[in-house]
């Protein structure tokens, strides 16, 4: 009886290790640097844009001997994009990166001011962010989103995409 018994706790504790093992299975790495195009979300003409994902090594302070911390640096670049107020109550663009179901980052971005602007509309808007410590996965989605200043809401995607054509081969 106690062999079986036995036998019945070791069976059931290989199962719920087997389980665990697919339920903790992630998505691939990324490799740095790395750069992807931003897609259109919606349908604006002309409106695209890239993301280039790096690692950078800063200091944790402004004293010269510092020590250095690596972080990843996520850069958004959107070319095209209409005024934010065309869409509702906006009136700036963000870049927002996310590991889905674990953790997200926004930042601001800033219009490019253009000595020739383009007569047929659309401004490019840039923004960076590099002070992520967690390691990104093919999966992180990378947006540029419509935002109110004033009320901090984040509004719809307007260009997006994945970093699975950054992942590890």
């Amino acid at each position: 009886m106690m062999k079986a018994t036995k036998r019945v706790v070791i069976g059931f504790a290989v199962m719920l290790l087997n389980i665990t093992t697919i339920n903790a299975k992630a998505s691939p790495q990324v490799s740095y640097p790395c750069s992807v195009v931003l897609k259109a979300a919606r349908d604006i003409q002309n409106a695209q844009g890239v993301a280039f994902i790096t690692t950078v090594r800063k200091p944790y302070t402004d004293s010269t001997n510092s020590p250095i911390r690596e972080r990843i640096s996520v850069g958004v670049y959107g070319d095209w994009l209409p005024s934010p107020a065309s869409f509702g109550d906006y009136d700036q663009y963000e870049g927002f990166a996310q590991i889905p179901g674990t953790i997200s980052w926004r930042f601001k971005m800033y219009p490019v001011k253009e000595d020739f602007p383009s007569a047929f509309g659309g401004t490019a808007w840039v923004g960076r962010f590099d002070e992520i410590s967690a390691r990104l996965t093919s999966d992180t989605r990378v947006e540029v989103r419509l935002s109110n200043s004033r009320t901090n809401k984040l509004g719809d995607v307007i260009l997006q995409s994945t970093l699975e054509k950054c992942r590890v081969k």
